[in-house]
């Protein structure tokens, strides 16, 4: 996926959410604004993914702050809350499924969308409840049920802290299926995705035959930083489950690999490149969208 116009704006607010999370001073904040500006306006990559250009305009809020991970404690608190809810879905839920894949898929998605900044527990068990009977753009799962190949390896790739609890139930799923899960996180921090502490604080870890990082604090994957470790795993892999919307953002349109993506389309610009609406949730196999987008091209 490249760059939108639309996508400007949002790199400047990102930047400026950030600073408010780590209490910048109002006079460091303009400063950093202005000088993402100057990357905007000079160096931005129209070519590259929004997650690309974005890691730069972090990276320059790092540099400026020395603020190294500035969503350290609200991952801190996501990971409590999804955690203290996981044993509720998982009874409620997970377990009363007659098609546990399907719920595993939905419970994965869900945590994609909740918000963990609210405070009441009783709001997110509704939300989730709310979530698990909405209906997807794309529920690609006979399509996905087709490489559960005992033996074969599975590579998940995941998204945010407190989300990736919600992640458990379908590697949960994955490994009843035989399959050799391997897990990764971020190799370094950046928003509030989530890193090795993430995986290793909520059991994610402990589910997965591996845990893997993609190698640096980058947004999504991209193949000109990832690990030497992410790369052989990557080309190891069957197939491979993308979470969230960064993941999207930057394996969009690869056709060399066999690619489940999970998310919400969040905003004008990925609802476009998925062909749908946005606040729609998918469940999509990477073919079955380019056949799509090939299929529209043709017309």
């Amino acid at each position: 996926m490249k760059v939108y116009p639309d996508c400007i704006p949002c790199f400047m607010k990102q930047i400026l959410n950030v600073s408010k999370i780590a209490e910048v001073p109002d006079s460091l904040t303009i400063e950093i604004l202005r000088e993402s500006a100057k990357f905007i306006s000079k160096d931005l990559r129209f070519d590259k993914s929004p997650g690309h250009n974005a890691t730069f305009l972090h990276r320059i809020f790092k540099e400026r702050t020395k603020i190294n991970d500035p969503y350290k404690l609200l991952k801190d608190k996501y990971n409590e809350i999804a955690l203290k809810l996981e044993p509720y879905l998982e009874e409620e839920f997970y377990r009363q499924s007659d098609d546990p894949l399907s719920i595993a898929i939905r419970l994965a998605a869900a945590g994609n969308v909740i918000d963990f900044g609210i405070p009441r527990e009783f709001d997110l068990i509704e939300d989730i409840k709310n979530l698990l009977h909405l209906s997807f753009a794309y529920f690609d799962v006979a399509i996905l049920e087709r490489f559960f190949v005992p033996g074969k390896q599975v590579l998940y790739v995941a998204d945010n802290a407190g989300e990736i609890v919600f992640d458990k139930f379908l590697l949960k799923e994955l490994k009843r299926k035989g399959l050799r899960v391997v897990l990764a996180v971020r190799g370094g921090p950046i928003l509030n995705d989530a890193t090795v502490e993430d995986a290793l604080k909520t059991g994610a870890a402990d589910i997965v035959d591996e845990l893997i990082t993609t190698g640096k604090d980058f947004i999504g994957i991209d193949f000109d930083f990832i690990s030497e470790e992410f790369k052989q795993h990557w080309e190891k892999s069957l197939f491979v489950i993308s979470k969230g919307q960064a993941n999207f953002e930057t394996l969009d349109g690869i056709d060399s690999k066999d690619i489940f993506f999970i998310l919400k389309a969040k905003c004008p610009p990925v609802a476009e490149e998925l062909k749908c609406q946005v606040n729609d949730l998918i469940f999509l196999y990477n073919k079955h969208l380019l056949e799509i987008k090939e299929s529209e091209d043709s017309q």
